[in-house]
């Protein structure tokens, strides 16, 4: 008599099988509970790699992007943790070659004009996108509670109410340079959510 894989399962391990199949199936939610599932796991197995706690964090959000890409090749894996934590390492190796790249030509950002800084990611879309997901609406105003007063403002200023970086250090007596690094953190802070805004527009791309 053959016994059904899933009746051999912890708790745990079939709340991950059917969250695993919903997220290679397309759907949002699988693809959320697995991250909430996985996350404090490949945290400390991260740092145990890594003492790097920003690394860490990144590292996770590009394993999920990267995991949503790839849904449709999911349903036939059979070690899904193992699975995840072979991709895992790959993207945190690559994750830390990035930034320690980034880190050792940082000392030329001082040398680069406001005009040359990198595009802004788009936070209009962030807000448009979570008009139309509950769940990432709660992740918005969660990570827009974690920033300071300054920061909200300048967000204010620069994505409600369009004004440029010389007219917000006008009114808000900062160098323009700073008004960038203010806002750059803040986006730092809302990291979270533009990953998600960027897995909603390919989930919706299929819909």
């Amino acid at each position: 008599m053959e016994v059904s894989k899933t009746v051999l399962m912890s708790p745990k391990h079939k709340d991950i099988y059917k969250n695993w199949q919903l997220l290679a199936e397309g759907e949002k939610q699988g693809l959320y509970e697995c991250f909430n599932i996985f996350y404090d796991d490949l945290y400390r197995f991260g740092l145990s790699l890594y003492k790097n706690p920003e690394l860490v964090k990144e590292g996770i959000h590009n394993l999920f992007l990267e995991l949503w890409k790839i849904r449709h090749k999911l349903a036939e894996v059979q070690n899904i943790q193992q699975y995840t934590l072979t991709i895992y390492k790959r993207i945190l190796y690559k994750t830390y070659q990035q930034l320690s790249a980034e880190t050792q030509t940082g000392h030329l950002i001082d040398e680069l004009s406001i005009e040359d800084m990198p595009a802004e990611p788009s936070y209009e879309s962030i807000l448009i996108a979570s008009q139309h997901d509950e769940h990432m609406k709660k992740r918005l105003q969660k990570a827009l509670n974690e920033l300071s007063p300054r920061q909200k403002e300048i967000i204010r200023l620069r994505y409600f109410d369009a004004v440029s970086f010389k007219d917000i250090a006008d009114q808000t007596g900062l160098s323009e340079r700073t008004v960038y690094n203010t806002l750059h953190n803040a986006i730092k802070v809302l990291r979270d959510v533009i990953c998600w805004v960027i897995i909603f527009k390919g989930s919706r791309a299929i819909h």
